[in-house]
Protein backbone atom coordinates (compact mmCIF):
# COMPACT_ATOMS: atom_id res chain seq x y z
CA UNK A 1 0.00 0.00 0.00
CA UNK A 2 0.94 3.53 -0.91
CA UNK A 3 -0.04 6.76 0.84
CA UNK A 4 0.89 9.98 -0.13
CA UNK A 5 0.91 12.56 2.91
CA UNK A 6 0.13 16.29 1.75
CA UNK A 7 -0.88 17.71 5.03
CA UNK A 8 -1.88 16.64 9.09
CA UNK A 9 -5.20 14.92 8.37
CA UNK A 10 -3.41 12.49 5.81
CA UNK A 11 -0.60 11.89 8.48
CA UNK A 12 -3.87 10.42 10.91
CA UNK A 13 -4.95 8.71 8.62
CA UNK A 14 -1.99 6.78 8.11
CA UNK A 15 -1.64 6.15 11.76
CA UNK A 16 -4.50 5.16 11.81
CA UNK A 17 -4.30 2.48 8.94
CA UNK A 18 -0.91 1.09 10.92
CA UNK A 19 -2.67 0.78 14.60
CA UNK A 20 -5.14 -1.64 12.63
CA UNK A 21 -2.29 -3.86 11.24
CA UNK A 22 -0.48 -6.79 12.85
CA UNK A 23 3.39 -7.17 13.24
CA UNK A 24 5.69 -8.20 10.42
CA UNK A 25 5.52 -5.30 8.48
CA UNK A 26 8.23 -2.73 6.97
CA UNK A 27 6.85 0.74 6.66
CA UNK A 28 9.47 2.90 4.31
CA UNK A 29 8.91 6.53 4.42
CA UNK A 30 10.38 9.22 1.91
CA UNK A 31 10.13 12.91 0.74
CA UNK A 32 8.20 12.71 -1.91
CA UNK A 33 9.99 14.82 -5.31
CA UNK A 34 9.07 15.72 -8.69
CA UNK A 35 11.19 14.36 -10.79
CA UNK A 36 11.53 16.21 -14.27
CA UNK A 37 8.54 17.09 -16.35
CA UNK A 38 6.93 15.58 -19.71
CA UNK A 39 7.61 19.27 -20.80
CA UNK A 40 11.42 19.74 -19.76
CA UNK A 41 12.36 16.17 -21.29
CA UNK A 42 10.88 17.69 -24.82
CA UNK A 43 12.34 21.09 -24.43
CA UNK A 44 15.82 19.02 -23.18
CA UNK A 45 15.82 16.94 -26.62
CA UNK A 46 14.48 19.73 -28.84
CA UNK A 47 16.80 22.67 -27.94
CA UNK A 48 19.13 21.19 -26.02
CA UNK A 49 20.44 17.90 -27.30
CA UNK A 50 19.72 17.82 -31.17
CA UNK A 51 20.65 21.64 -31.65
CA UNK A 52 24.43 20.52 -29.78
CA UNK A 53 24.30 17.25 -31.14
CA UNK A 54 24.04 18.72 -35.17
CA UNK A 55 26.76 21.09 -34.47
CA UNK A 56 28.99 18.99 -33.04
CA UNK A 57 28.58 16.04 -35.14
CA UNK A 58 27.34 13.15 -32.60
CA UNK A 59 24.15 11.86 -32.78
CA UNK A 60 21.92 12.76 -30.17
CA UNK A 61 21.70 9.63 -27.85
CA UNK A 62 25.90 9.99 -27.70
CA UNK A 63 26.04 13.82 -26.85
CA UNK A 64 23.10 13.31 -24.48
CA UNK A 65 25.84 10.55 -22.60
CA UNK A 66 28.49 13.11 -23.02
CA UNK A 67 26.69 15.65 -21.26
CA UNK A 68 25.73 13.41 -18.24
CA UNK A 69 29.15 13.00 -17.68
CA UNK A 70 30.38 16.80 -17.68
CA UNK A 71 27.33 17.90 -15.79
CA UNK A 72 25.73 15.27 -14.08
CA UNK A 73 28.56 13.29 -12.99
CA UNK A 74 30.09 13.42 -9.09
CA UNK A 75 33.53 12.24 -8.11
CA UNK A 76 33.20 9.70 -5.49
CA UNK A 77 35.65 7.63 -3.03
CA UNK A 78 35.74 4.34 -2.12
CA UNK A 79 38.30 2.35 -0.36
CA UNK A 80 39.37 -0.89 -1.68
CA UNK A 81 42.41 -2.78 0.39
CA UNK A 82 43.00 0.20 2.93
CA UNK A 83 43.14 2.58 -0.36
CA UNK A 84 40.78 5.15 -1.23
CA UNK A 85 39.76 4.85 -4.76
CA UNK A 86 38.25 7.82 -6.73
CA UNK A 87 35.20 7.03 -8.80
CA UNK A 88 33.40 9.01 -11.33
CA UNK A 89 29.73 8.68 -10.97
CA UNK A 90 27.43 9.68 -13.85
CA UNK A 91 24.02 10.20 -12.77
CA UNK A 92 20.80 9.72 -14.43
CA UNK A 93 18.71 12.89 -15.57
CA UNK A 94 15.52 11.00 -15.70
CA UNK A 95 15.58 10.97 -11.71
CA UNK A 96 16.38 14.10 -11.33
CA UNK A 97 13.63 16.86 -9.71
CA UNK A 98 12.04 19.40 -12.01
CA UNK A 99 14.67 21.53 -10.10
CA UNK A 100 17.92 19.99 -10.32
CA UNK A 101 16.83 19.26 -14.00
CA UNK A 102 16.58 23.02 -14.65
CA UNK A 103 19.86 23.64 -13.05
CA UNK A 104 21.63 20.97 -15.63
CA UNK A 105 20.11 22.61 -18.15
CA UNK A 106 21.31 25.63 -17.31
CA UNK A 107 24.65 24.66 -16.84
CA UNK A 108 24.57 23.52 -20.54
CA UNK A 109 22.99 26.70 -22.04
CA UNK A 110 25.85 28.54 -20.12
CA UNK A 111 28.74 26.62 -21.46
CA UNK A 112 27.11 26.05 -24.98
CA UNK A 113 27.11 30.01 -25.27
CA UNK A 114 30.54 30.53 -23.88
CA UNK A 115 32.87 27.65 -24.89
CA UNK A 116 31.07 26.80 -28.04
CA UNK A 117 29.13 30.31 -29.18
CA UNK A 118 25.93 28.61 -29.99
CA UNK A 119 22.51 30.13 -28.02
CA UNK A 120 20.46 27.21 -27.11
CA UNK A 121 16.85 28.37 -26.87
CA UNK A 122 15.50 28.59 -23.59
CA UNK A 123 12.27 27.02 -22.08
CA UNK A 124 9.95 29.99 -21.89
CA UNK A 125 10.46 29.99 -25.82
CA UNK A 126 10.04 26.48 -26.50
CA UNK A 127 6.91 26.58 -24.42
CA UNK A 128 5.48 29.69 -26.51
CA UNK A 129 6.29 27.19 -29.79
CA UNK A 130 5.00 24.03 -27.82
CA UNK A 131 2.16 25.23 -27.28
CA UNK A 132 1.01 28.33 -29.65
CA UNK A 133 -2.15 27.11 -31.93
CA UNK A 134 -0.12 26.45 -35.89
CA UNK A 135 -1.68 28.90 -38.20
Amino acid sequence: MKYVINNSEDKQKLFDYLKELGNDYIVDVKKQKNNRSKMQNNYYWACIVQPLASELGYFPDELHDTLKVKFASEWQSIDINERQIGLQVVNSTAKMNTKDFEVYADQIRIWALYELGVRLMLPNEYCLLYTSPSP
